[in-house]
């Protein structure tokens, strides 16, 4: 704790004392210190992050200036929260729908759930001045994670500006073919030990282990890698596919083994489902952290659930590998799994590219020319090693997010002769896994989805020069404001003079075209 008793002030308000003997406000007239906080606030971002709680004067004073802002109110601990909790004006704003206090150990989680920059713009940040004083390390460790946090909000926002439409369409696309599939039990035999394969370029060099060893392996292929695995005379016991954009489709041309278990994320391209189908319906479809597909399984889903994969910073490598992992096996190798450009190529021999880039050979650019580029289309640093490596920030993140999952699961892992062994210690399948889609009305969903858009848009009517509360925009999954806010976020990006507002009539127009 930071905080050493509750002094009296001169109008007989109670005043928390830090350890070091000062008082967090002043004790003359706190109410008074506290009309003055806040006002350098940029009154264009709704999000408001106040670092020190104390008595709560400020917070309450803040909260009554700017009833629009949502406040996270960040104190040094939960024991801190609860010691202050005694006085009246925290016990008062601790029950603002638009004020959560957290601890601030607490910061990276909170302000990744709860911060949207489609509704509330930017975000600002702003330090009780005292706390701040008696609190530097600490103060420092929160402006890192709110950064932290704040960058991989603008990461994610980022792609959604750029993919909300195409992830919409292919969720509906694959909604109505995942109707279709009533009944279908898939068997997984997951005692074998599960080769989870990426297409690196390091596959060329670790695939003859797969051909020696291929009866003891489950080889779960990434989309990328399964015209490698297949070209090298194998099968693939499941292939994995979380990309929704239309490149993916071919990754899938030319190939129907009808044996083989295709894993397609909701979010997946449609035309690749759509040209699986065609010759099998052994087909898994998974959930990932998509408002939308939230949505549809509240609303749709008649019976058991969705196989929920991770995928870390979106690599399909991840999802594979967390597929292994639910499946329940208890060793996972990961082949062709690099994070940097191996031998100074960018990825096996056998993946699309190659047959792309051949056909399209002329006399003034080779596919060699065209892997380069591939190569160096962003900054890169060369590491000195006889891998001939190439690293780059991307792909760094990539093998960040890559171990931070292995270590969130409590798992063991080395990385020898170019494969990742992962296991884990306490865990052993005797037994196969059976899997099963669920149950879902298409015809039920699209009559909720279309009654809740024309309901939505009827409230939102005339709203358009008011300020919206984030009590109207409730964060909870069922909500279909929320999950739009991908498909809003695309379409703010393509059309500037949109509002937060005209976005989510918008969004919830085009809905309705499918409905």
């Amino acid at each position: 704790m930071i905080y050493s008793e509750l002094v009296k002030s001169k109008d007989d308000l109670d005043i928390p004392v830090f350890l070091n003997g000062r008082t967090m406000h002043s004790k003359y007239d706190p109410l008074k210190e506290a009309s003055s906080f806040g006002n350098e606030l940029n009154q264009d971002s709704k999000f408001t992050v106040i670092v020190g709680l104390g008595g709560g004067y400020h917070i309450d004073h803040f909260a009554d200036k700017y009833p629009d802002n949502f406040i996270v109110a960040v104190e040094n601990s939960d024991e801190d929260i609860a010691f202050l909790s005694k006085i009246e004006c925290v016990k008062k704003i601790s029950v603002y729908e638009n004020v959560k206090i957290i601890a601030a150990k607490d910061i990276f989680e909170t302000i990744l759930k709860n911060y949207l920059p489609q509704f509330y713009g930017g975000i600002n940040i702003l330090f009780n001045r005292a706390w701040h004083d008696a609190n530097p390390e600490a103060s420092k460790k929160i402006t890192d994670d709110i950064n932290a946090a704040l960058k991989m909000c603008s990461r994610d926002y980022s792609v959604q500006c750029h993919f909300g439409l195409i992830w919409q369409k292919n969720i509906l696309k694959n909604l109505k073919v995942l109707s279709e599939l009533r009944g279908k039990k898939i068997f997984i035999d997951a005692r074998k030990t599960a080769a989870v394969i990426a297409a690196g370029p390091s596959l060329d060099k670790t695939i003859d282990v797969l051909k020696k060893n291929r009866d003891s392996y489950y080889i779960i292929a990434t989309d990328t890698a399964y015209s490698v695995i297949e070209s090298n005379g194998m099968t693939c016991d499941a292939v994995v596919s979380i990309d929704g954009q239309n490149i993916s489709h071919k990754h899938f041309i030319g190939r129907n083994n009808s044996e083989t278990v295709f894993v397609f994320d909701l979010q997946a391209n449609g035309s690749a489902v759509n040209y699986v189908k065609n010759f099998t319906d052994n087909i898994i479809f998974t959930k990932s952290g998509h408002p939308f597909c939230e949505y549809a399984s509240l609303n749709g889903v008649t019976e058991g659930k969705f196989l929920c994969l991770e995928s870390g910073a979106g690599t399909v490598t991840i999802a594979a590998a967390d597929f292994a992992l639910k499946c329940g096996f208890s060793k996972i190798e990961v082949f062709g799994a690099d994070f940097s450009y191996l031998f100074n190529k960018p990825y096996a021999k056998g993946t699309y590219l190659d047959c792309l880039y051949r056909m399209k050979e002329d006399k003034k650019t080779n596919a060699e020319k065209k892997f380069t580029d591939l190569i160096y289309r962003t900054p890169v640093r060369k590491i000195k090693s006889e891998l001939m490596q190439i690293k780059n920030d991307v792909l760094d993140s990539y093998r960040e997010t890559f171990v931070e999952w292995i270590k969130n699961h409590g798992l063991k892992f080395d990385y020898t002769n170019l494969v990742y062994s992962i296991c884990s210690e306490n865990k052993k399948n005797d037994c196969p896994f059976t899997f099963e889609n669920p149950a879902f009305d298409y015809e039920k969903f699209l009559r909720v989805l279309g009654v809740n858009s024309a309901e939505i848009i009827e409230k939102l009517s005339g709203q358009e020069s008011k300020t919206v509360t984030a009590a109207q925009i409730a964060l909870n999954p069922d909500n279909l404001t929320v999950a739009l806010l991908p498909l809003t976020a695309y379409l703010r990006a393509n059309d500037k003079k949109l509002t937060f507002i005209s976005g989510i009539k918008l969004a919830l127009s085009k809905i309705l075209e499918y409905t």
